[in-house]
């Protein structure tokens, strides 16, 4: 999908309409930039500012006495992905590649971005974009020097794995990671809260020692204790599927399996931030990059990430100002009021 005329005289208009304050001065004489000017401006700069940008104003925003961003003392963190759409040409194509199924190949190229966001504030720690074809967790190596000492890192069932938990340990953070349903968890110790020590097999070791007729609990690994629970409506007539989640939380005391179960929920605020990211500035999940060449594609992720971070920054002081919690003020309403604002000449000194 390429963008319209429309699309780009909007740009445009945007752009200009802080220059006619400087206009009004008689310093740019009635000049516009058109559409092309914008396009080679943007070539000009490449798309490295932006992500050294990002890097210089991503980080966290809660206070400590934000409890919505904390779990135990613990800084709650999560890590996730998207693959936004590509305006289909073979530049795209060969540098990002096409999803894929059975039924063939999708119909646009895609990039895979992987976002660390703080839970509560929803603010952007960091981000790292590959093609399609490399997975999310070497993407979330990248992103490791993000994370503080001492962080609770929330992970959906892709991230879970021996290196990358090991990475993890090493990087000072604590883990809370969900567990798929075919992951060798055995029974190494039940503790008193009915939760149970286990560990995370190392993969050569597991293979290496399963050729020599080993069980299950003689292969060596890194020790977690697994939580499991389901949650129940609130009339009791649904119940949803098992969580199955671990941790390196190894004593109840730090963390109880009422307080992983509500910490987890908090991943999904980053879901949530990357579903603004895509419906509230990119214009919604159909809608592909407005870029056609790759570098231009990662200049305006990272671009998108600058201003989203950017306006959460803006929501986390108004909130504390009038001290409500963040997640109460809303994104749209937020974006709109900036963008009636940045387009108003008076709000730019001549």
């Amino acid at each position: 999908m390429k963008p319209t005329s429309a699309q780009s005289s909007a740009v445009a208009n945007r752009l200009a309409m802080p220059a006619r304050a400087v206009m009004i001065w008689g310093k740019l004489s009635g000049m516009q930039p058109s559409p092309a000017a914008i396009t080679y401006a943007r070539q000009r700069l490449g798309w490295q500012v932006m992500e050294r940008l990002l890097e210089e104003t991503a980080g966290p925003l809660a206070g400590q006495d934000q409890q919505s961003a904390f779990a135990a003392g613990m800084r709650l963190v999560a890590i996730d992905g998207m693959c936004p759409g590509l305006p289909d040409n073979e530049d795209n194509g060969a540098e990002f590649g096409y999803p894929g199924n059975d039924g063939g190949r999708g119909p646009f190229p895609q990039i895979r971005v992987v976002g660390l966001g703080e839970c509560g504030t929803r603010a952007v720690l960091g981000a790292a974009t590959s093609p399609l074809a490399t997975g999310e967790q070497p993407l979330a190596r990248r992103l490791l020097g993000k994370l503080s000492s001492g962080d609770l890192l929330l992970a959906d069932r892709n991230f879970l794995g021996h290196g990358l938990l090991a990475e993890v340990l090493a990087a000072g953070a604590h883990v809370l990671w969900r567990a798929k349903s075919d992951v060798d968890l055995p029974v190494l110790e039940v503790l008193p809260d009915g939760t149970w020590l286990s560990r995370i097999a190392d993969p050569a070791a597991s293979r290496r020692m399963r050729r020599k007729g080993a069980g299950p609990k003689d292969i060596p690994g890194i020790t977690v204790r697994v939580i499991e629970y389901s949650v129940t409506s609130e009339d009791g007539s649904e119940t949803s599927e098992i969580f199955t989640l671990v941790t390196d939380l190894l004593d109840p005391a730090l963390l109880s399996p009422h307080q992983a179960a509500a910490a987890y929920a908090s991943r999904w605020q980053l879901e949530t931030c990357l579903d603004e990211l895509e419906t509230s500035l990119r214009g919604g999940a159909t809608v592909v990059l407005r870029s056609k060449s790759p570098p231009m594609i990662r200049q305006e992720i990272y671009a998108m990430l600058c201003c989203y971070q950017a306006i959460r920054t803006l929501i986390s002081d108004a909130a504390g100002d009038a001290g409500l919690d963040p997640s109460r003020v809303s994104f749209t309403r937020a974006r709109d009021g900036i963008r009636s604002r940045i387009s108003d000449s008076g709000c730019f000194s001549p």
